[in-house]
């Protein structure tokens, strides 16, 4: 230890590292660098899902020289453009990103811990650090190739601005700072806008007359706009509107809200919840409706006023999906996109093992923090920026990877909890929230279905599309196992099975999944007419065909299908 002391009082900026911060970052990046090397081989790290295949996609076009000029953004495009600069210099090595995102992961925590000193004793810091440094959510993230990574490393650089250091100077530089911080959120998660009202209210509560606010207030205005403008711009230049983020604000605030809402991500039409057809069927949908053409701003006006029509035609169920995403947002359950913690669990232990460091006992505490920080109006703006970001996300719908935006927030009020647990019998009110908030997040009911089942569910989708039907039939056979009332999972399965030439088996899974899900019955019909028409049965095929047909003219699998029944038939006689 002696020579190691020695070693690191060498390096020239060792001294100006506390212990306890570089002890953070050592413990995040080593958790998350096991996980990483456990998951190597598995099918979660060779398989890209949902937006991660779509990011992926998207930066390899980018970094082969395609231009995405014409198009208006759907989806924030920062971190696509930042895997595009990475696979241009280093080619398409998906591995490397993620152990980025493991080293930005652990800064992220080593900032935390280093903020929350400035508001609380170096106890509370140390603990806030390593709460951030095992957070499982947190790890999980960076070890996709997802752009919640990197917004999370930014939540932690934008708590510097909202907590100053005690003897720093409120100068522009730090607005400036705090306003690209705050743009680059918004690139890549559309909702952060909304934290520029904590970011002025603390670059305010600092100034020390109307005009000092005033010029901290415009060099934060300045340095987000013009983060921002180049999006806008382009924007622009594509659809005629000068949108500084994306143009999904309609779309995604009918998901959330829309007749039939849960709370939680929706299709716009089933089994097209690929990124690559949200888009398009967003378009699609609200042309046929109004009867014209419609610009991508349109096509969000659109989505956003019929939302505002099913709401207002029903406040009571309104009302009621507003308390269920609440209860979703405090669920200690990570509500899933395309992949879950769950499965990358069961291939990790090092990642097992951070399971009691969930959101569960996060949000918890970090209300208790924040009410025994009352006294410290340092602190308040950081509660208000989580709070407001809470607010974005119930607006919307609740997902994980929108919700880990809040952990850089909390962590520190965690911190304060935990350093003041000696005292909380004085603290009745923060104990009698802490009780609350726990029986919520712990309540049994609010994430329904089995996570695992829709991660096999979607990797069984996706070796469909590679035509690797023994692995898709592996994984959506698991998924029907643990999921027997999921379409998508029959779907899959009969799929899988008719394509090895397993007739006699797929046709049972492929009634399944239209007896469940109606809307699938066009393409289970069509697969149930290739099944019959393998066995012989041409008769039986024949009908199925003409059936999927009647249901949906012009299926192109079945019309397909039954030109080959009838050149069989035909050849047959």
């Amino acid at each position: 230890m002696g020579r190691i002391g020695q070693a690191w009082a060498r390096v020239p900026w060792a001294g100006r590292v506390p212990g306890s911060v570089a002890a953070v970052f050592a413990v995040a990046l080593a958790v998350r660098l096991l996980a990483l090397a456990q998951l190597r081989g598995t099918a979660w790290n060779d398989v890209l899902l949902g937006d991660a295949a779509h990011f992926d996609a998207w930066g390899l076009r980018l970094a082969q020289g395609q231009s995405d000029r014409g198009t208006v953004f759907f989806q924030a495009p920062l971190y696509p453009y930042l895997l595009g600069a990475l696979y241009k210099v280093f080619g398409h090595v998906p591995d490397l990103v993620r152990a980025l995102q493991c080293v930005g992961g652990a800064v992220a925590a080593a900032l935390v811990t280093s903020t929350t000193r400035r508001l609380a004793s170096g106890r509370a810091a140390l603990c806030a650090g390593l709460f951030a440094a095992l957070y499982a959510p947190a790890v999980w993230y960076d070890l996709q190739v997802e752009k919640t990574s990197f917004s999370l490393l930014l939540t932690a650089a934008l708590l510097w601005w909202l907590v100053p250091r005690p003897d720093a100077r409120n100068g522009w530089r730090r607005a400036a700072a705090a306003g690209v911080t705050v743009g680059a959120l918004a690139l890549l998660r559309e909702n952060a806008l909304i934290l520029a009202l904590p970011v002025a209210w603390a670059l305010g509560r600092g100034a020390g007359d109307r005009a000092a606010r005033r010029r901290l207030w415009g060099a934060f205005a300045a340095a987000l706009a013009l983060c921002l403008l180049p999006v806008a711009l382009h924007n622009l230049d594509a659809g005629g509107a000068p949108l500084p983020t994306t143009s999904n604000a309609g779309v995604n605030f009918w998901i959330g809200n829309g007749e039939g809402a849960n709370g939680q991500y929706r299709e716009l039409v089933p089994g097209r919840g690929d990124p690559a057809y949200e888009q398009q069927d967003a378009r699609r949908l609200a042309e046929q409706a109004t009867g014209r053409k419609l610009s991508p701003t349109g096509v969000s006006r659109f989505w956003l006023g019929r939302a505002l029509t099913d709401i207002g035609a029903g406040p009571g169920r309104f009302a009621s999906l507003l308390a269920h995403k609440a209860r979703l947002l405090v669920d200690r359950h990570e509500v899933m996109d395309a992949v879950s913690l769950e499965a990358f669990q069961d291939a990790s232990w090092g990642l097992r093992a951070l399971s009691p460091f969930s959101f569960g006992l996060l949000l918890p505490l970090a209300i208790a923090g924040f009410v025994a920080a009352r006294r410290r109006p340092e602190a308040w703006p950081l509660a208000a920026a989580a709070a407001l970001l809470a607010f974005s996300i119930v607006a919307f719908f609740v997902m994980g990877r929108f919700r880990l935006g809040l952990a850089p927030l909390l962590f520190p009020a965690v911190g304060m909890a935990l350093d003041a647990a000696r005292g909380w019998r004085r603290e009745r009110a923060a104990m009698a929230l802490l009780v609350l908030v726990a029986v919520l997040a712990w309540w049994p009911g609010a994430a329904p279905g089995d996570p695992r089942a829709a991660a096999a569910s979607n990797l069984a989708n996706e070796y469909l599309r590679r035509g690797d039907f023994p692995a898709a039939e592996k994984w959506a056979a698991e998924a029907w196992r643990r999921a027997d009332g999921s379409a998508e999972a029959a779907y899959n399965l009969g799929l899988a099975l008719r394509w090895q030439g397993k007739f006699d088996q797929a046709q049972a899974p492929l009634q399944a999944a239209m007896r469940l899900q109606p809307a699938y019955a066009p393409d289970c019909l069509a697969e149930v007419g290739a099944c019959r028409a393998g066995l012989g049965d041409l008769a039986g095929a024949r009908q199925a065909l003409n059936e999927a047909l009647r249901l949906r003219p012009g299926h192109e699998a079945a019309r397909r299908y039954l030109a080959l029944v009838e050149q069989g038939a035909a050849a047959g006689r």
